[in-house]
């Protein structure tokens, strides 16, 4: 909404105030549409999120000539309170468009001042999904790329197992997905019954592992997602023992010199997919040998909760996934961060001292006395559950252990033997492929690019020069 007296002149008084171009806007208040067709005209090239306060407002609109006619626009695009999470996460993506430009037509603001606080409290989570995703592409992006390349080499020399549990066991075993928090250090005595161990079937994340073996515990599956060099540590001692049953699932983002540690001492190993676009694209490309996982905020307990529905086991146990600080412990006893930091404890930085570091790098909190979160943390724990919603699992939580029920179909066949990645037939499609087909498998490494100084002020089609070029360097 505009002036009512004037319009036009508002409209170009607002516009002149625009003077640096963006490639997306998000106009809050649609009117006439007088000022989103002078906008678009000023800066043609860039998207425009046209906002009002509900479909019912935008049918009335639509009887406007100018604003039918700016809906054939492929540029502009109409969003109300209902869907603008949706369109937000649809249209705008920090990697390619850089910062977004939000506009308010005052006399829109004016008019609508009841909602504003509705309004502003959607936009802010909806834009901090986006900033948290694209925070995490911007640290990581570059790790990944060198992962999920290394590692599909590697996956092409690896003999797949042909399946990693029966029909009986899915059916007749409860599965176990063990976490890292603190809280394990009190219910994996659930697992130390050894008259009972056959009960279970344990998927393990990485951080968890060396937790469960130095209590005498062999998990049958370890899942890691984690591509940070640091993550080598949950392996190390894996190599000690050869003759260990245990399946190394590792996504292909994963740490690669971890992998190819593991398949260099002899473990069991393969690889799977959890959504990078690059990896997908890989996988895909040579019939998708790989399976697919989930890993929702980016936390492996969800992966390793989703390998285990996939499978079709219906009773299942989660412990240790807190997602909190509890009695000033951020991890179980036992993970290689006890490792780690005890071997760097001095008078001067004890391990506590460390440990307390770790947990106050971010503001915290309190759930409880003892009980401490984050909002990061807190971002998982609601990914899991949301997650678990989606996937309509009937769960409940008691004395730290989350207890689930599902109806999954048992599957046996999620590894597929009879299939080989091969990096060599993605790069022959990838060379081949228009610059349009190969944009969205590079944002994750632009992101990085955008957020590393030496990069930072080149234009977009300078920085998908380079990603390309990270591509093709690779000897394939």
């Amino acid at each position: 909404m505009e002036s009512r007296y004037n319009p036009e002149r508002d409209s170009e008084n607002l516009l002149n105030t625009i003077t640096e171009q963006a490639n997306i806007f998000l106009v809050l208040g649609t009117g006439s549409g007088i000022f989103i067709s002078l906008l678009s005209q000023k800066f043609p090239s860039s998207k425009i999120i046209a906002f009002e306060l509900s479909s019912e407002d935008f049918d009335f609109l639509k009887s406007s000539e100018k604003i039918t006619s700016l809906n054939k626009n492929p540029q502009i695009i109409f969003a109300c309170l209902e869907n603008i999470e949706q369109i937000l996460s649809q249209n705008y993506l920090p990697a390619r468009d850089g910062n977004l430009k939000i506009i308010e037509q005052k006399a829109w603001i004016n008019e609508n001042s009841a909602h504003i606080n509705e309004i502003n409290q959607v936009l802010k989570k909806s834009l901090g999904i986006i900033s948290a995703d694209y925070s995490v592409q911007a640290h990581f992006g570059k790790i990944w790329n060198s992962n999920i390349i290394n590692n599909s080499i590697l996956a092409e020399k690896l003999n797949t197992p042909s399946s990693l549990f029966t029909a009986d066991c899915i059916k007749n075993k409860t599965a176990v997905v063990v976490a890292a928090g603190p809280s394990l250090n009190r219910t994996i005595e659930i697992l130390t019954d050894k008259s009972k161990r056959d009960k279970y079937f344990i998927f393990s994340t990485d951080t968890a592992a060396q937790t469960l073996k130095k209590k005498g515990i062999s998990p049958e599956v370890i899942v890691s997602i984690d591509g940070q060099a640091v993550s080598y540590n949950h392996f190390i001692s894996n190599a000690e023992n050869k003759n260990d049953e245990t399946v190394y699932a590792f996504d292909l983002c994963a740490n690669a010199s971890a992998a190819r540690y593991l398949y260099e001492t002899g473990h069991k190993l393969f690889f799977f997919c959890s959504g990078h676009p690059l990896s997908s694209a890989i996988n895909l490309s040579s019939g998708s040998p790989l399976p697919q996982l989930f890993s929702g905020a980016g936390t492996v307990t969800i992966t390793a909760l989703d390998f285990a529905l996939q499978a079709g086991f219906n009773k299942i146990i989660i412990l240790g996934a807190d997602f909190s600080y509890q009695n000033g412990r951020a991890y179980a006893s036992g993970t290689y961060l006890d490792t780690l930091y005890n071997q760097n404890s001095s008078r001067l930085t004890e391990t506590e001292q460390t440990f307390s570091k770790l947990m106050f790098r971010t503001e915290l909190k309190e759930l409880s006395a003892n009980i401490k979160t984050t909002d990061i943390l807190e971002a998982y724990r609601v990914s899991l559950e949301k997650y678990l919603a989606g996937k309509n699992v009937t769960f409940s939580k008691k004395d730290d252990i989350y207890y689930l029920e599902t109806s999954s179909k048992v599957n046996v066949n999620l590894l597929n033997p009879n299939k080989t990645l091969s990096p060599k037939s993605f790069m022959k499609k990838f060379n081949s492929s228009s610059l349009e087909e190969k944009e969205p498998l590079l944002l994750p490494y632009i992101a990085w690019l955008r957020n590393n100084g030496n990069f930072s002020t080149l234009n977009y089609s300078e920085l998908l020069k380079l990603a390309l070029d990270s591509i093709v360097s690779y000897n394939i």
